[in-house]
Protein backbone atom coordinates (compact mmCIF):
# COMPACT_ATOMS: atom_id res chain seq x y z
CA UNK A 1 0.00 0.00 0.00
CA UNK A 2 2.78 2.40 0.89
CA UNK A 3 4.70 1.58 -2.27
CA UNK A 4 1.64 2.24 -4.43
CA UNK A 5 1.04 5.58 -2.72
CA UNK A 6 4.68 6.63 -3.13
CA UNK A 7 4.64 5.68 -6.80
CA UNK A 8 1.43 7.56 -7.41
CA UNK A 9 2.81 10.57 -5.51
CA UNK A 10 5.99 10.59 -7.61
CA UNK A 11 3.99 10.39 -10.80
CA UNK A 12 1.73 13.26 -9.67
CA UNK A 13 4.73 15.61 -9.17
CA UNK A 14 6.51 14.49 -12.33
CA UNK A 15 3.90 15.92 -14.70
CA UNK A 16 3.85 19.53 -13.37
CA UNK A 17 7.63 19.52 -13.18
CA UNK A 18 7.88 18.62 -16.86
CA UNK A 19 5.32 21.25 -17.79
CA UNK A 20 7.18 23.80 -15.69
CA UNK A 21 10.50 22.99 -17.34
CA UNK A 22 9.00 23.34 -20.82
CA UNK A 23 7.36 26.70 -19.98
CA UNK A 24 10.63 27.96 -18.39
CA UNK A 25 12.65 27.08 -21.51
CA UNK A 26 10.15 29.06 -23.58
CA UNK A 27 10.50 31.99 -21.10
CA UNK A 28 6.85 31.66 -20.15
CA UNK A 29 7.69 32.27 -16.53
CA UNK A 30 4.16 32.72 -15.21
CA UNK A 31 3.10 29.36 -16.61
CA UNK A 32 6.27 27.82 -15.23
CA UNK A 33 5.64 29.35 -11.81
CA UNK A 34 2.15 27.84 -11.77
CA UNK A 35 3.40 24.33 -12.57
CA UNK A 36 6.29 24.49 -10.11
CA UNK A 37 3.94 25.65 -7.35
CA UNK A 38 1.71 22.65 -8.02
CA UNK A 39 4.70 20.35 -7.76
CA UNK A 40 6.00 22.06 -4.60
CA UNK A 41 2.61 21.81 -2.91
CA UNK A 42 2.41 18.11 -3.76
CA UNK A 43 5.95 17.46 -2.49
CA UNK A 44 7.32 20.19 -0.24
CA UNK A 45 10.64 18.38 0.05
CA UNK A 46 11.22 18.20 -3.69
CA UNK A 47 14.38 20.30 -4.33
CA UNK A 48 13.77 20.44 -8.08
CA UNK A 49 10.34 22.06 -7.63
CA UNK A 50 11.49 24.52 -4.95
CA UNK A 51 14.70 25.54 -6.72
CA UNK A 52 13.05 26.05 -10.13
CA UNK A 53 10.16 27.92 -8.51
CA UNK A 54 12.75 30.32 -7.11
CA UNK A 55 14.21 30.76 -10.60
CA UNK A 56 10.83 31.60 -12.15
CA UNK A 57 10.12 34.14 -9.41
CA UNK A 58 13.55 35.71 -9.95
CA UNK A 59 12.96 36.02 -13.70
CA UNK A 60 9.73 37.89 -13.00
CA UNK A 61 11.45 40.37 -10.67
CA UNK A 62 9.89 38.88 -7.52
CA UNK A 63 13.23 38.91 -5.74
CA UNK A 64 11.95 38.72 -2.18
CA UNK A 65 9.80 35.64 -2.94
CA UNK A 66 12.71 34.12 -4.87
CA UNK A 67 14.96 34.69 -1.84
CA UNK A 68 12.62 32.63 0.34
CA UNK A 69 12.51 29.76 -2.17
CA UNK A 70 16.30 29.67 -2.58
CA UNK A 71 16.71 29.60 1.20
CA UNK A 72 14.27 26.68 1.32
CA UNK A 73 16.18 24.92 -1.45
CA UNK A 74 19.54 25.21 0.35
CA UNK A 75 18.03 23.45 3.36
CA UNK A 76 16.76 20.43 1.41
CA UNK A 77 19.33 20.01 -1.38
CA UNK A 78 21.82 17.26 -0.60
CA UNK A 79 24.55 17.45 -3.25
CA UNK A 80 27.30 20.13 -2.87
CA UNK A 81 27.06 21.23 -6.53
CA UNK A 82 23.30 21.82 -6.31
CA UNK A 83 23.73 23.65 -2.99
CA UNK A 84 26.38 25.85 -4.61
CA UNK A 85 23.89 26.72 -7.37
CA UNK A 86 21.16 27.54 -4.86
CA UNK A 87 23.52 29.72 -2.81
CA UNK A 88 24.72 31.50 -5.95
CA UNK A 89 21.13 32.29 -6.95
CA UNK A 90 20.35 33.33 -3.37
CA UNK A 91 23.24 35.81 -3.61
CA UNK A 92 21.77 37.13 -6.87
CA UNK A 93 18.39 37.66 -5.17
CA UNK A 94 20.10 39.54 -2.32
CA UNK A 95 22.08 41.62 -4.81
CA UNK A 96 18.92 42.68 -6.64
CA UNK A 97 17.43 43.84 -3.31
CA UNK A 98 20.62 45.77 -2.45
CA UNK A 99 21.26 43.49 0.50
CA UNK A 100 24.94 43.58 -0.29
CA UNK A 101 26.21 42.17 3.00
CA UNK A 102 23.89 39.15 2.71
CA UNK A 103 24.89 38.72 -0.94
CA UNK A 104 28.58 38.63 -0.01
CA UNK A 105 27.87 35.97 2.59
CA UNK A 106 25.85 33.81 0.16
CA UNK A 107 28.51 33.99 -2.58
CA UNK A 108 31.27 33.11 -0.12
CA UNK A 109 29.32 30.07 1.08
CA UNK A 110 28.79 29.03 -2.53
CA UNK A 111 32.52 29.31 -3.23
CA UNK A 112 33.32 27.11 -0.24
CA UNK A 113 31.38 24.35 -1.97
CA UNK A 114 32.67 25.18 -5.47
CA UNK A 115 35.81 27.37 -5.20
CA UNK A 116 36.61 27.53 -8.93
CA UNK A 117 33.28 28.94 -10.15
CA UNK A 118 34.13 32.11 -12.13
CA UNK A 119 30.57 33.50 -12.14
CA UNK A 120 30.29 33.34 -8.36
CA UNK A 121 33.72 34.98 -7.96
CA UNK A 122 32.71 37.79 -10.31
CA UNK A 123 29.43 38.39 -8.52
CA UNK A 124 31.19 38.31 -5.14
CA UNK A 125 33.55 41.10 -6.22
CA UNK A 126 30.59 43.11 -7.48
CA UNK A 127 28.74 42.65 -4.18
CA UNK A 128 31.82 43.73 -2.20
CA UNK A 129 32.21 46.82 -4.37
CA UNK A 130 28.55 47.74 -3.92
CA UNK A 131 28.81 47.16 -0.17
CA UNK A 132 31.85 49.45 0.07
CA UNK A 133 30.09 52.18 -1.92
CA UNK A 134 26.99 51.89 0.24
CA UNK A 135 29.00 52.13 3.47
CA UNK A 136 30.80 55.20 2.09
CA UNK A 137 27.50 56.87 1.18
CA UNK A 138 26.05 56.08 4.61
CA UNK A 139 29.09 57.61 6.30
CA UNK A 140 28.92 60.74 4.15
CA UNK A 141 25.19 61.04 4.83
CA UNK A 142 25.77 60.76 8.58
CA UNK A 143 28.42 63.49 8.43
CA UNK A 144 26.09 65.66 6.36
CA UNK A 145 23.25 65.17 8.84
CA UNK A 146 25.52 66.05 11.76
CA UNK A 147 26.73 69.19 9.99
CA UNK A 148 23.17 70.27 9.17
CA UNK A 149 22.16 69.67 12.77
CA UNK A 150 25.08 71.75 14.03
CA UNK A 151 24.31 74.55 11.54
CA UNK A 152 20.69 74.55 12.66
CA UNK A 153 21.71 74.79 16.31
CA UNK A 154 24.05 77.68 15.53
CA UNK A 155 21.30 79.45 13.59
CA UNK A 156 18.81 78.99 16.42
CA UNK A 157 21.34 80.32 18.93
CA UNK A 158 22.03 83.35 16.74
CA UNK A 159 18.32 84.10 16.45
CA UNK A 160 17.91 83.85 20.22
CA UNK A 161 20.81 86.24 20.75
CA UNK A 162 19.27 88.73 18.32
CA UNK A 163 15.91 88.54 20.08
CA UNK A 164 17.46 88.78 23.57
CA UNK A 165 20.53 91.04 23.37
CA UNK A 166 20.94 90.94 27.16
CA UNK A 167 21.83 87.25 26.87
CA UNK A 168 24.91 88.10 24.86
CA UNK A 169 28.03 88.10 26.94
CA UNK A 170 30.36 91.07 26.86
CA UNK A 171 33.71 89.85 25.54
CA UNK A 172 35.41 91.98 28.23
CA UNK A 173 33.73 89.90 30.91
CA UNK A 174 35.89 86.96 30.00
CA UNK A 175 39.10 89.01 30.16
CA UNK A 176 41.25 88.65 33.30
CA UNK A 177 40.93 91.58 35.68
CA UNK A 178 43.70 94.14 35.37
CA UNK A 179 45.52 95.41 38.48
CA UNK A 180 44.31 98.79 39.71
CA UNK A 181 46.62 101.74 39.21
CA UNK A 182 47.34 104.64 41.48
CA UNK A 183 47.32 108.28 40.44
CA UNK A 184 50.88 108.05 39.06
CA UNK A 185 49.81 105.26 36.73
CA UNK A 186 51.57 102.52 38.72
CA UNK A 187 49.73 99.39 39.66
CA UNK A 188 48.50 99.51 43.21
CA UNK A 189 49.90 96.97 45.57
CA UNK A 190 47.56 94.92 47.69
CA UNK A 191 46.84 96.53 51.02
CA UNK A 192 48.66 93.88 53.01
CA UNK A 193 51.83 94.21 50.94
CA UNK A 194 51.69 98.02 51.11
CA UNK A 195 51.51 97.97 54.94
CA UNK A 196 54.35 95.50 55.02
CA UNK A 197 56.55 97.80 52.92
CA UNK A 198 55.72 100.82 55.09
CA UNK A 199 56.66 98.87 58.21
CA UNK A 200 59.95 97.84 56.61
CA UNK A 201 60.76 101.47 55.73
CA UNK A 202 59.97 102.60 59.31
CA UNK A 203 62.21 99.91 60.74
CA UNK A 204 65.01 100.94 58.40
CA UNK A 205 64.77 104.57 59.60
CA UNK A 206 64.85 103.54 63.26
CA UNK A 207 67.85 101.27 62.65
CA UNK A 208 69.68 104.09 60.87
CA UNK A 209 68.93 106.48 63.77
CA UNK A 210 70.19 104.02 66.38
CA UNK A 211 73.29 103.36 64.29
CA UNK A 212 74.00 107.08 64.06
CA UNK A 213 73.58 107.60 67.80
CA UNK A 214 75.91 104.70 68.49
CA UNK A 215 78.59 105.90 66.08
CA UNK A 216 78.70 109.55 67.40
CA UNK A 217 80.69 110.04 70.62
CA UNK A 218 79.85 112.33 73.60
CA UNK A 219 82.35 115.02 72.52
CA UNK A 220 80.91 115.06 69.05
CA UNK A 221 77.44 115.49 70.51
CA UNK A 222 78.60 118.55 72.55
CA UNK A 223 80.29 120.12 69.54
CA UNK A 224 77.21 119.50 67.50
CA UNK A 225 75.05 121.22 70.12
CA UNK A 226 77.38 124.24 70.20
CA UNK A 227 77.32 124.38 66.40
CA UNK A 228 73.55 124.35 66.27
CA UNK A 229 73.35 127.08 68.94
CA UNK A 230 75.77 129.28 67.01
CA UNK A 231 73.86 128.73 63.85
CA UNK A 232 70.67 129.72 65.60
CA UNK A 233 72.15 132.99 66.81
CA UNK A 234 73.57 133.85 63.41
CA UNK A 235 70.24 133.22 61.78
CA UNK A 236 68.38 135.53 64.21
CA UNK A 237 67.72 138.85 62.58
CA UNK A 238 68.31 142.05 64.54
CA UNK A 239 65.35 144.38 64.98
CA UNK A 240 65.24 147.44 62.83
CA UNK A 241 66.49 150.64 64.50
CA UNK A 242 64.44 153.69 64.60
CA UNK A 243 66.27 156.60 63.06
Amino acid sequence: MVIVLNTTHAQSTHTPLLKGDRAYQRERYKDAEKQYRIAADLDRGNPHAVYNLGNTLYQQGKFEDAEQRFKQATSIIKTPAAQADALHNLGDAFLKQRKYKDAVRAYEESLRLRPADPGTKRNLQMAKKKLKEEEKKEKEQQQKNQQEKQDQQNQNQEQQNQQNPENQQDPKQNQPSQPQQNQQGQPQQPQGEQQKKQEEQRLKKEDAKRLLETAVGPDDKKNAQKYRAAQKQSNTKAPKKDW
